[in-house]
């Protein structure tokens, strides 16, 4: 008996163990600031009748998509400037979406479909608008590379389906437009010639005296 009563143990052990190697392997979501910004890119779209079970292409356009920060551990993807049948948008937020790492890039992934009402871009009608995400076809990286496959729909019998590719856009600094802009001083001495390394004594700066 209490043989048994050890085997079962070692068990529990053992099974105690390898629950909680599972858990130290679980895929967490992460925020990562270094894919927040905004991404220009093209994207191809296709119109899926659900009552014919039918797709039509429908073209490419261009789109630009906003990644930032969103509550607790969530990221907001945000559609910019979207045209969906006669109806313009100004903006489409998917909010709750997270991002799971994988290799060098992150799966983009989300918690909840967007069913949402969204104004549209002059305000004079709300939309009732249903989306969601394609999460094994859709990844960010750190080179400033998003991949995004997701669905649009305002109608119940057909849906726009967009395969989105793009590249992060820098921020420019301003610096080589300061440096461009800003003019320097021409210096000379009281006898009129330039002097290019100023030291103590009086000057004339870009036609006036000046005391170093």
């Amino acid at each position: 008996m209490m043989k048994i009563y050890h085997k079962i143990s070692m068990l529990l052990v053992v099974l105690c163990v390898q629950v909680n190697m599972m858990m130290a392997q679980e895929v967490r979501p992460e925020v990562v600031p270094d894919v927040w910004g905004t991404y220009e890119g093209e994207a191809t779209t296709e119109l899926f009748n659900r009552t014919t079970e039918t797709k039509t292409p429908s073209g490419k356009k261009q789109m630009v998509i906003e990644i930032g920060k969103g509550e607790r551990s969530f990221t907001v993807l945000t559609l910019k400037d979207v045209t969906i049948g006669q109806y313009e948008f100004a903006s489409i937020p998917f909010k709750g979406c997270y991002l799971l790492p994988n290799n060098k890039k992150w799966h983009v992934e989300a918690f909840n479909n967007f069913d949402d009402e969204v104004a549209t871009k002059d305000k004079q009608h709300i939309v009732w608008l249903s989306g969601s995400i394609d999460e094994k076809e859709s990844f960010v990286d750190k080179d400033g590379n998003l991949e995004l496959s997701f669905f649009l729909s305002f109608k119940e019998d057909s849906y726009i389906q967009y395969v989105f590719k793009g590249k992060k856009k820098s921020t420019p600094t301003g610096i080589d437009h300061v440096n461009a802009d800003k003019k320097i001083p021409e210096v000379f001495d009281l006898q009129g010639r330039r002097v290019g390394k100023i030291g103590k004594g009086v000057y004339i700066v870009n036609g006036k005296k000046v005391v170093f």
